[in-house]
């Protein structure tokens, strides 16, 4: 990634952020959460130990959002800690139709020859989406095309407890890519969260088809959340 792309989305974020506080329409909200494992498209990205989480929105009122985002890593490597700093635009049909468009910068301290960006789209329709995200490349410098085509789906069960389902495809232009030898993979999880006294407690099963990785196995994640 050259110094251009990393500049692009931080400028953009960093000035909407710090603008909010002077802004009369759109809101400023925030989050942190506490993870048993921080799993991204199936993948462990501490070492299938802990994470804290959290992050800054500003959603304007013409659809326009921004944000940054962080959680702590351990790929054994120099990094320690993963930005992404994201700006979007998302909306709804006058037939009920959601759609969000947005550009994601994904920044790892330390091993910057690791940082990517992604361009991704979604459509939702009542508690269903289907998205897609791009990359040109994944996961750093000369990496792979890479594509994440995805559905999910939620809704909510008795005693105000939430129900999510999820499966994405991550598919990448290089043979062999991932790290059990394999260019392409499916991953798949099902959630339940329930807040109480303004904490979401979350308890979600992960698993992917990657068969030679300790870090995409099956597992349970546990997860506390709660908004600012």
């Amino acid at each position: 990634m050259t110094f251009t792309k990393k500049l692009l989305p931080v400028a953009i974020t960093s000035a909407l952020l710090l603008g909010a506080t002077g802004a009369t329409a759109g809101e400023l909200s925030g989050n942190v959460t506490l993870v048993s494992d921080y799993l991204f498209r199936g993948i462990s990205q501490t070492d299938e130990k802990g994470a804290i989480q959290g992050g800054f929105d500003y959603a304007a009122d013409n659809g326009l959002y921004t944000g940054i985002w962080a959680s702590n890593v351990n790929y054994g490597t120099d990094s320690s800690t993963e930005m992404d700093y994201y700006v979007g635009f998302g909306g709804e049909t006058s037939g009920g139709l959601g759609y969000d468009v947005s550009y994601i910068y994904f920044d790892y301290e330390g091993d910057s020859e690791f940082d990517y960006q992604e361009i991704a789209i979604s459509f939702s329709k009542g508690d269903l989406t289907v998205g897609l995200n791009y990359s040109d490349e994944y996961l750093g410098d000369g990496g792979p095309d890479f594509i994440y085509p995805y559905i999910s789906y939620g809704f909510s069960l008795p005693s105000d407890v939430s129900l999510s389902l999820h499966v994405g495809f991550s598919d990448a232009d290089a043979d062999d890519f991932f790290e059990a030898g394999e260019d392409s993979y499916t991953d798949y999880s099902v959630g339940l969260a329930k807040e109480i006294m303004g904490v979401e407690f979350g308890l979600t099963y992960a698993d992917t088809t990657l068969d030679d990785t300790d870090a995409a196995d099956d597992r349970i994640v546990l997860s506390l959340s709660k908004s600012l």
